[in-house]
């Protein structure tokens, strides 16, 4: 029963993907030229001087890296990459016919790549992709894991939202491609790893201890001793390390500053942390 939803989840997430990446691309970047990269991106180039629909072209494009996704990625992926890119295509093609939202380019490039981050987020989540660069970003970040999906997308998509302005004949639908390529990779981040950047916390003190007692009971939040030694004084000393989500850092301030005005505080970001309150080690890498 557990595995039957878990599909079910899985695929009402590519569905309702597909739908947001459809709207996205339908309704703020076609109808403005605006080719934030990838297939989607070289479908609106071609679309601009060939009768073929974007949508129809995003199918066809994707037809050769589809058989690469089934023989590098597996036939699951395979399948639910197909279903994905079939939906996309149908939901393109139907919002291109509510063009009008705005005459705005900029809002177009802003919405648009914000839009399309959510959708591309919902489909990674559900396990499959839109395929074009997708697929490729998929199989890149199985080789090296420690690139972020978003970082991968500005990467190889940046040339292709580049020569839209070679294809359009202007240097400004390159820029506003540009924009929704770069809100497009930062939303994707948030969608796929949270906005809950955590803090690494070092603090120290002399009244270390009372300092970690009132961490663990009043701040919730997990903090350990490391030893140390002053280097100037060559005393030994208990240093206290403490991760905690962002939004707490104010309180921890305050809490140090009560306890030790003269303690010494290092605050430095962790953009990834895992264990109990953080991320699961058995979770998804996407």
């Amino acid at each position: 029963m557990k595995i039957l939803r878990n599909r079910v989840g899985n695929y009402l997430l590519l569905i309702f993907g597909s739908i947001i990446y459809g709207l996205s691309v339908g309704m703020f970047l076609e109808p403005k030229n605006i080719a934030p990269g990838g297939v989607t991106g070289v479908s609106i180039m071609v679309n601009s001087f060939s009768n073929i629909s974007v949508g129809t072209l995003v199918l066809l494009i994707n037809i050769p890296l589809l058989i690469l996704a089934f023989f590098k990625l597996g036939k699951g992926f395979f399948l639910k990459t197909l279903i994905t890119i079939i939906m996309v295509s149908f939901w393109i093609d139907f919002f291109s016919r509510f063009n009008n939202v705005t005459n705005e380019y900029i809002l177009s490039s802003l919405a648009g790549g914000a839009l399309l981050a959510v959708g591309i987020g919902l489909i990674f989540h559900g396990g499959g992709t839109t395929g074009g660069s997708d697929i490729i970003v998929k199989m890149l970040r199985n080789k090296y894991p420690h690139i972020k999906t978003g970082t991968l997308f500005i990467i190889i998509d940046g040339v292709i939202a580049s020569a839209s302005g070679i294809v359009f004949g202007d240097i400004e639908i390159a820029m506003y491609a540009l924009i929704a390529l770069f809100v497009c990779s930062s939303v994707l981040d948030i969608v796929l790893y949270g906005a809950d950047e955590a803090k690494l916390v070092f603090i120290f003190s002399s009244n270390s201890k009372e300092i970690l007692d009132k961490i663990i009971t009043t701040l919730d939040a997990g903090a350990s001793f490391v030893s140390g030694q002053g280097g100037y004084t060559k005393k030994e000393t208990k240093i206290i390390i403490c991760a905690l989500k962002k939004q707490r850092l104010p309180k921890l301030n305050d809490l140090v500053k009560e306890t030790d005005d003269k303690a010494f505080m290092v605050v430095s970001s962790a953009s990834e942390i895992f264990g109990v309150g953080f991320k699961g080690y058995h979770k998804k890498q996407l």
